[in-house]
């Protein structure tokens, strides 16, 4: 019978390079036979409420991997408020549950539902966003990057340096966020966490300076990386995703982006985690650029390609490269919901769901048939 649980209750026995190495798998397999992934998709509704103007965005990501077994869907919700040109998130709404189906490949039959909390407040879809954003990590930055520069201070933030000190050693950081108490806040609670000196800056020019690595971990419409900023041999991973229909729907009047035309034209070249995904949902760091003849899409890779060897990454240590993460890729949530359906089920966790056995019925011709 299918199992039902709930991420946390399994989560915490998945170790971060190991979320790691799964994306990765899950993101070669996505170049073969063995792997399929549809573009993310968002039903966007808008509400005027008398609390103020709210957008509920349901996201479904598809996908499934032979190498795990596994095929389904993930289920997301959140509800946005619209503050002037920006969406911000409201109280964390407990009900707002995120649901993951997990069918065996196989056989079509339903493993399991898991159930884990909204992506700003932690579990397995915290997991997953840190994993595919250091993907390729080996293939993009330098081998002694060592120093971090921060834009963003909330969970994907915190949640994706506390990885990267699990993959690297590093050795300092600095954090640029525009509200003070938040950038002050974010770097004591992840020097506390990482043993690392993070330090707070307040010009966000200083955060790009003297570092190996850039994380742009923010919700943006306004470029926040300027490419004059920018040196040799630096690896920017940004995260930013799409609202293009909260633009075509008049709510916000510019997409998303974190980085300048500058940045994309000096790069060497520019990964993308899904090329399709950044067309389907015209994203603002990529999409756009094109569009306007700032680069071409020649100049965008898959990251499959690159972790498949298809492409190649980085080539010298003077390069700069930008990797897009811009959206979730339903292959890797399947692959991470199947290893924490293996986890429940060796410890126990969760409980069956009795699905009662009903006679097979279909119509064909008007008629109803039954076997």
């Amino acid at each position: 019978m299918p199992l039902f649980f709930h991420s946390d209750e399994v989560d915490e026995f998945i170790p971060f390079t190991e979320a790691v190495a799964i994306s990765e798998s899950a993101l070669r397999d996505l170049k073969t036979p063995a792997g399929v992934n549809a573009p993310r998709k968002r039903l966007n509704l808008h509400r005027d409420i008398a609390e103020g103007s709210f957008d509920t965005v349901l996201n479904i990501y598809a996908g499934g991997s032979a190498g795990y077994g596994a095929i389904g869907a993930q289920v997301a919700l959140h509800r946005k408020a619209i503050a002037g040109n920006m969406q911000r998130r409201p109280p964390y709404n407990p009900d707002q549950t995120e649901l993951a189906l997990i069918y065996d490949t196989d056989t079509g039959s339903l493993l399991g539902v898991m159930a884990h909390r909204p992506r700003h407040v932690g579990g397995a879809a915290d997991l997953r966003t840190p994993a595919v954003s250091l993907a390729g990590l080996n293939q993009f930055a330098r081998r002694d990057a060592k120093r971090v520069g921060i834009y963003g201070s909330g969970q994907q933030a915190f949640s994706t340096f506390v990885g990267l000190t699990e993959m690297r050693r590093i050795e300092s950081a600095k954090v640029y966020s525009p509200t003070p108490e938040h950038r002050e806040g974010f770097a004591q609670k992840i020097s506390q966490r990482t043993g690392v000196a993070v330090r707070a800056v307040e010009d966000p020019e200083l955060a790009a300076c003297d570092v190996d690595i850039i994380l742009c971990m923010t919700n943006t419409n306004v470029p926040i990386i300027n490419g004059s900023w920018l040196e040799e041999g630096q690896y920017i991973i940004s995260v930013v995703g799409s609202n293009i229909e909260l633009v075509k729907s008049g709510n916000i009047a510019a997409p998303r982006r974190e980085v300048d035309d500058e940045t994309l034209k000096r790069c060497s070249f520019i990964v993308a985690l899904s090329k399709e995904q950044a067309i389907d949902s015209q994203q603002g760091d990529i999409y756009w650029p094109v569009q306007n003849r700032v680069i071409a899409w020649d100049k965008v890779t898959d990251i499959s390609d690159v972790l498949t060897g298809k492409a190649k990454g980085r080539s010298d240590d003077k390069q700069i490269i930008l990797y897009k993460n811009q959206g979730g890729q339903g292959i890797v949530d399947i692959a991470l919901a199947k290893k924490c359906y293996d986890l429940a089920k060796q410890r126990g966790k969760g409980y069956e769901l009795r699905i009662e056995a009903r006679e097979n019925w279909w119509v064909q011709g008007g008629r109803t048939q039954t076997w």
